[in-house]
């Protein structure tokens, strides 16, 4: 149960990850704020490696919030 709830996971913040690297994918430039976009996504990717590491998952699944929070900032500011 517990390792469908991780793919479950990793499906729902994996569309946040890629609004996170939509900037990323359009200007084809690599400015300051493309930089912040880019560690999200490596954060992200980080995590879901992470939710399969018995020791790991917890942080893991921290990792791969962070893009969904970010874009939550993104968006109301």
């Amino acid at each position: 149960m517990f390792k469908i709830y991780r793919i479950v996971h990793i499906i729902w913040t994996a569309i946040f990850a890629f609004y996170v690297s939509i900037p990323i994918l359009e200007s084809g430039s690599l400015e300051k704020t493309l930089y912040v976009d880019g560690l999200f996504v490596l954060l992200w990717i980080l995590g879901v490696i992470f939710l399969f590491i018995k020791k790991l998952t917890k942080i893991g699944f921290i990792f791969t919030i962070l893009p969904l929070l970010y874009a939550i900032v993104l968006f109301v500011l």
